[in-house]
């Protein structure tokens, strides 16, 4: 074999042989499918409404994604987070607004695909026109506080 045909499959092999490390430079995908989701209840959230983390965790630093499922119907009284939220309604019609008091004449209506920005602290509530599913975004730790103490699930008995 001529030494120039030599060296150019051992080029070959020494470069396809490294492909595979040049690939593996980067961390997989994060991806999520729809039957990965664990929905649960939670006692501050109220009935007809469930909640499955996407990606991160809300409750500490760094970035977060969760859905939450809400029947039609379900009123989520005014409350306030930490961190500014972005919210995309993946399913069904949502109405929502900035508010201390719920007050459907003041809430815009979100068709599917839409989305909105909610920021920190300003108090808010949202209602279900039909049976929902949005996305909420953010950058924990974040929580949730109730401007009335009488619109806490946890203090209904």
């Amino acid at each position: 074999m001529p030494p120039c045909l030599s060296r150019c499959i051992a080029l070959l092999v020494l470069t396809a042989s490294a492909m595979p490390l040049a690939q593996s430079e980067y961390a997989p995908m994060t991806s999520v499918f729809p039957a990965d989701l664990k929905w649960a209840n939670f006692p501050i959230i109220p009935k007809g409404i469930q909640l499955a983390t996407v990606y991160g965790d809300p409750s500490k630093p760094g970035p977060y994604i969760f859905r939450a499922r809400m029947s039609a119907g379900t009123k989520l009284f005014a409350h306030r987070h930490p961190d500014e939220r972005w919210v995309t309604v993946l399913q069904g019609t949502y109405r929502s607004a900035v508010g201390e008091n719920f007050d459907l004449a003041t809430a815009t209506e979100y068709p599917e695909g839409s989305f909105y920005v909610t920021e920190a602290n300003a108090p808010h509530f949202s209602y279900a026109v039909t049976d929902v599913i949005v996305q909420e975004q953010g950058v924990g730790p974040t929580g949730m506080a109730y401007v009335h103490d009488e619109d806490d699930p946890r203090r209904r008995h």
